[in-house]
């Protein structure tokens, strides 16, 4: 998973709930579509662009369809959490529109900006399998690190993953998200 702008090259990963909690309601909200199939998600909050992928594969089937959300946001501005659950909103809206197409040849390879709910946000298709692409990683030894924050973390930017995790509300303790009564 890519990110879009060319100045996101250090990053925190979402937490594993937030991520499982994602794969759990799109599974819900999709019980029919996905039936026996993987709901895959994952996603990458940069110091202004927040990034996410979910993604679905029938069992035994190797292409996976996935969308990837992007959006820019202003540290000082924006609610990092609400922009999150924006990005998941836009995320099933845009796996509707799959589960009932024909065909993905109309969907886009490469992003294009969407207004959603008023916001500006970028999306784009793909059929990587998150699951193999994560193995090919492993075994070249390209897997990150099971640490918080990834890429290259330059101290003179003024931005570092405490700041990022304070804005989510999450402690190294337990990971948790605050709720906001929106059961996201």
């Amino acid at each position: 998973m890519q990110p879009r702008l060319s100045s996101s090259r250090k990053w925190t990963d979402l937490p594993k709930e937030l991520t499982q909690q994602i794969r759990s309601v799109f599974k819900q909200n999709f019980k029919e579509q996905v039936g026996k199939g993987v709901v895959e998600a994952d996603g990458k909050i940069f110091p202004e662009e927040i990034l996410i992928r979910v993604g679905y594969r029938q069992e035994k089937v190797l292409k996976q369809i996935n969308w990837d959300i992007s959006i820019e946001y202003k540290r000082s501005k924006d609610n990092v959490l609400k922009l999150l659950h924006m990005a998941i909103d836009a995320a099933a809206a845009l796996f509707e529109q799959a589960f009932s197409a024909e065909d993905d040849g109309d969907f886009p390879r490469k992003w294009e900006e969407v207004d959603f709910e008023g916001r500006k946000i970028y999306v784009q298709y793909s059929t990587v399998n998150s699951k193999l692409e994560s193995e090919a990683d492993k075994i070249l030894g390209e897997a990150g690190s099971e640490g918080l924050a990834g890429g290259d973390w330059d101290e003179d930017e003024g931005v570092d993953p405490e700041d990022i995790k304070k804005q989510l509300g999450v402690d190294d303790d337990d990971g948790d998200l605050p709720d906001d009564g929106e059961g996201h």
